[in-house]
């Protein structure tokens, strides 16, 4: 994580982590909460808070 990158590839980390999430709310953390979230939604800040948890891992 020392290492420079240029902008591309930051955006394509971040890309790659945005698909890994889409994946993560789909596939796992769809079938531990109550209700369909997919369809029903959740508040921006609910969002917020989910991706900066997956981020960090606090899944565990």
């Amino acid at each position: 994580m020392t290492d420079r990158i240029s902008l591309d590839k930051f955006c394509d980390i971040l890309s790659k982590m945005n698909m890994d999430f889409t994946d993560f709310v789909l596939e796992d953390w769809e079938s531990i909460e109550d209700g369909n979230t997919k369809l029903n939604g959740m508040t921006e800040k609910e969002w917020l808070e989910l991706y900066f948890k997956f981020i960090k891992g606090d899944f565990k």
